[in-house]
């Protein structure tokens, strides 16, 4: 009986993470290797930064922010998701990494991530 209760909590847990994964996130795994420029922008619009890279490669950057209400138990602040796509020379996305942070007290941070894509590297 007790082993039934742990895999109650863990495929419990595994389900809470599936449904409420970013709906960003789920898209671009459907769409690596598959999805266009054109495609992409559709769904997402013009991206905050778009760079040339080796082998006619093009790197966009999205980034995301949201405000959250604070609360008795949280600070009011920003959550900025960055996603760094990376297409092929014939416009397919082939890679793309996601990274989150939270500045808690700012509604405007000057940056979305710290560590985040840097234009000028």
């Amino acid at each position: 009986m007790n082993s039934f209760r742990w895999l109650l909590v863990v495929s419990l847990l595994f389900v809470g993470c599936v449904l409420f994964e970013a709906k960003e996130m789920t898209y671009l795994r459907q769409a690596q290797d598959r999805a266009n420029q054109e495609e992409v922008r559709e769904r997402f619009g013009p991206p905050a930064v778009i760079k040339s890279a080796e082998a006619g490669e093009s790197i966009w950057v999205y980034q995301i922010r949201e405000e959250q209400a604070g609360s008795r138990m949280t600070a009011p602040g920003t959550w900025c998701d960055e996603y760094v796509l990376t297409f092929d020379s014939q416009g397919v996305l082939r890679r793309w990494t996601h990274q989150s942070h939270f500045y808690g007290g700012e509604l405007m941070p000057t940056y979305c991530v710290s560590d985040g894509f840097n234009a000028a590297s």
